[in-house]
């Protein structure tokens, strides 16, 4: 599953470039017009796209396909490729630039991309929240992402990068910090009427929300901000989409270091590194690492090169003993103690939610343990608009393409 030359070509073949430059964003506000691409006027008829992806052929082939190949990286971009050519020519998309915040709240500017169908009346706008991402070249607003199909169904996309991505990846991204990557998504989202009211779009007020893995938990977080500020938002959330996320990172945390594994090793040091930064907790690289990702940390991390598999190339093993230290496993050291307490306060079990949703997990997946669903769903209240969907549904990414076709018939 390593990446090579060949899947870098298909990732320049999807969108021409690995980097967005820093002119090329469209800044929000002020909404920079002159910048903005020509949306035509025609409609173009996406019904035999729409026809497609609402069978349940087109996506058993797809996760054939890709089981058969191991989900190895070229199997993925070539049916993203496939998407996208036959998808491109019904929306618009270009990268944006807006003002959000830190996690300690100082002004930063981020950014995001925008899809948008060339009809004019929206059926809503969705929320995508992105999966863990280690790479830049990674972030939406430098390449093509799946969740442009839901432009197919006359809905406008818009993709946050969150802080550590994008415009912003001179920051340290603050992984699995909930609410600054929620407040990257709102912020997005706030600025999205004088965009959509340039190009003459009509368009409700109540929004789709979605995101599977790191996507999941921000998803729900998006939720829980714009209900919690209700009173201040113009917005409502019509439904929430959320699969596989670390709602309880405290205790996925406990649970990894219980049997000593964890299935995506590159997030332990986004983990560590980036939750101290967050809070201040001022954390130092030799208290908590080993050799040799102790003296590779700034190449394999702070370079925003390389991609989650890479990086788990790199560090050798899923052994969580072996990347950390002795002191850093002891949940009775201060350290220890700290790094959990701030994994607490990122949790989102107990929130009571009040908008429609639906939670996918695999009971097999081996990246994000299903205790996350199982302590969520213990803590949620009883509610008829609330589906959750915990089956056997294969690893973390094969759970992915169901929880995608799920949203894509639903919406």
């Amino acid at each position: 599953m390593k990446t090579n030359l060949k899947t870098l070509l298909l990732v320049v073949a999807l969108y021409g470039t690995i980097t967005v430059q820093a002119n090329d964003y469209v800044m929000l506000h002020p909404l920079d017009t002159s910048t903005l691409p020509a949306i035509p006027d025609k409609d173009y008829s996406c019904t035999k796209v729409r026809s497609t992806l609402n069978s349940d052929v087109i996506w058993d082939n797809i996760q054939k396909q890709l089981l058969n190949h191991n989900f190895s990286a070229e199997s993925i971009y070539k049916q993203m490729a496939k998407l996208y050519r036959n998808t491109h020519n019904h929306y618009v998309t270009f990268p944006v630039a807006y003002w959000s915040q830190t996690p300690q709240g100082d002004s930063l500017m981020v950014s995001g991309r925008v899809y948008l169908p060339k009809q004019r009346y929206l059926n809503g706008i969705v929320i995508a929240c992105h999966y863990t991402i280690c790479s830049d070249a990674e972030a939406p607003s430098n390449t093509f992402s799946m969740e442009s199909m839901f432009t197919t169904k006359g809905y406008a996309v818009i993709m946050p990068d969150y802080v550590g991505y994008g415009l912003s990846n001179k920051e340290l991204h603050p992984y699995l910090h909930w609410r600054n990557a929620a407040q990257t998504a709102v912020d997005l989202l706030n600025n999205m009427p004088s965009l959509l009211d340039y190009y003459g779009y009509s368009y409700p007020k109540d929004v789709v929300v979605s995101g599977y893995s790191q996507g999941g938990s921000v998803a729900l977080g998006v939720a829980r901000m714009i209900e919690e500020n209700a009173s201040a938002l113009p917005w409502t959330v019509r439904k929430l989409y959320a699969g596989a996320g670390p709602y309880d990172p405290a205790a996925t945390y406990a649970y990894c270091v219980e049997i000593d594994t964890m299935g995506i090793p590159a997030v332990i040091p986004m983990i560590v590194m980036g939750l101290s930064k967050a809070y201040n907790l001022g954390f130092e690289l030799e208290d908590f690492f080993y050799e040799p990702l102790l003296s590779n940390y700034d190449e394999w991390i702070g370079s925003k090169l390389y991609t989650v598999q890479q990086i788990n190339d790199l560090m050798g093993t899923t052994c969580m003993s072996k990347l950390m230290t002795a002191q850093a496993l002891d949940m009775n050291d201060y350290l220890a103690e700290m790094l959990y307490e701030a994994l607490e306060w990122n949790s989102n079990v107990g929130y009571d939610l009040q908008s429609p949703a639906y939670f996918l997990h695999s009971v097999e997946d081996e990246i994000v343990p299903i205790i996350n669903s199982e302590n969520l769903v213990a803590e949620m209240p009883n509610d008829s608009q609330i589906t959750y969907d915990f089956g056997e549904y294969g690893s973390h990414i094969a759970a992915s393409i169901p929880f995608m076709k799920y949203i894509y018939q639903d919406l």
